[in-house]
């Protein structure tokens, strides 16, 4: 049996939006470095476990951020960088832009035959969760880590929450729920489950069930 894990988009645009401005802020705040602990968890969940590891980056840009394995595969959309960004090079915002995605057949086509799928990197709510809804459509066993997208950035700091080794998405909705339960105690679960109702986040969500 085929497993994949694949991480869409390791680029450094992306991922410096979620690190500290100043590298050094990390110590003196006492913060753990995420990124070491992101590759420790991609290998712990994914690369022991048996799956194949396969990073999808535009073919403009170079992999930021991520210890890639001689194991390890990388795969490429079909259009750029500069031709999804809503920026020029010189981080103008480009007028009347319309949004570009890659085509998610053609990434899924580089991955041949596939039992099992998990997808990360991303974004969650974006990228990721299109990609995965693709695979799940043509028949593909999917399931989006969320804890391995952008929202990493903030869980790997929830230490009683955070498991290395395994990702539940039980696990995850509860402790998010308990997390932010404290700004939407009323609302927290009904806006989860609108957030999070498609079937690739494995959550189970009948949306004819769901408070209104």
């Amino acid at each position: 049996m085929k497993k994949v894990f694949l991480y869409l988009y390791p680029i450094k645009e992306f991922t410096n939006m979620f690190l500290l401005s100043d590298d050094k802020l990390y110590d003196e705040w006492g913060e753990e470095r995420p990124l070491p602990i992101l590759n420790e968890t991609i290998n712990k969940r994914y690369r022991e476990q048996g799956y194949e590891i396969v990073y999808v980056l535009y073919p403009d840009k170079e992999m930021f951020g991520i210890e890639k394995q001689n194991s390890d595969k990388v795969i490429y959309t079909d259009i750029t960088f500069d031709e999804a960004s809503a920026y020029d090079s010189n981080g103008n915002e480009k007028q009347n832009f319309i949004p570009k995605y890659p085509n998610e057949e053609k990434i899924l086509e580089q991955l041949g035959s596939v039992d099992e799928l998990v997808v990360g990197g991303y974004h969650a709510m974006d990228c990721v969760k299109r990609v995965a809804e693709v695979a799940l459509q043509s028949g593909i066993n999917t399931l989006v880590d969320l804890e391995l997208t952008d929202l990493f950035f903030n869980v790997y700091k929830q230490k009683d929450c955070f498991d290395m080794e395994n990702y539940s998405p039980e696990m995850f909705k509860k402790n998010m729920i308990v997390i932010h339960g404290n700004y939407w105690p009323e609302y927290m679960e009904e806006l989860f489950d609108k957030n999070y109702e498609s079937a690739v986040y494995g959550f189970n969500i009948v949306p004819s069930k769901k408070k209104r």
